[in-house]
């Protein structure tokens, strides 16, 4: 039976705070005790979906760590409603940190927007990872010839993924503006590859 089964909020108050101070034994305790709310918590289905199910339980103790740490016992809330939370939020975070990287990231074999992406400047043709390395490096030395303000440009749209009116209003310059801008760069790298 687990000890920590029996003591009251004071008293559990009394053992976060030595674990707090870096108390091992204490540390484990709390961790037995609520090792059930971390899995629990970690085995969410939209972190599965994710591909997050290896990883939703490393980020979870690592939430359960940084509660004891935060931990304010003076406000009044409970240990396990405070862990709880905080292990959502870190758990969450994670998924929509993964989903924001997924999103942003550029893919070869992902669907081109409207405007297309860098990936449809290079040829079709490379049958051998050499050649792709090959592309890249080609792509890269393209870039790599481009003004700060065209390379600032493909990034905001290509890595980050932000409208054309958006980098408009952030850079103070008109959406045509852009427009033209992202036009030129395409067309000077597409010279240049």
């Amino acid at each position: 039976m687990n000890p920590c089964n029996h003591l009251d909020k004071a008293a559990e108050d009394a053992l976060i705070a030595r674990a707090a101070q870096h108390d091992a034994a204490a540390s484990r305790m709390l961790y037995n005790y609520y090792q059930g709310l971390l899995a629990k918590e970690s085995h969410q289905r939209y972190l599965a979906a994710a591909g997050l199910r290896d990883e939703a339980y490393g980020i979870a103790s690592l939430a359960f760590a940084e509660a004891i740490a935060a931990y304010d016992a003076t406000r009044g809330v409970h240990f396990a409603a405070f862990l709880q939370r905080r292990v959502k939020m870190a758990l969450y975070t994670a998924f929509c940190r993964l989903r924001r990287y997924l999103k942003r990231t550029s893919h070869p074999d992902q669907d081109c927007t409207a405007d297309g992406s860098l990936w449809d400047l290079l040829p079709d043709s490379a049958p051998i990872p050499e050649a792709n390395l090959c592309r890249r490096q080609q792509l890269r030395q393209a870039i790599h010839c481009l003004t700060a303000k065209e390379k600032a440009v493909l990034r905001l749209i290509y890595l980050y993924g932000l409208p054309q009116t958006t980098i408009a209003a952030r850079l103070h310059v008109t959406h045509q503006a852009i427009s033209k801008l992202h036009r030129r760069s395409l067309q000077k790298m597409r010279q240049l590859l």
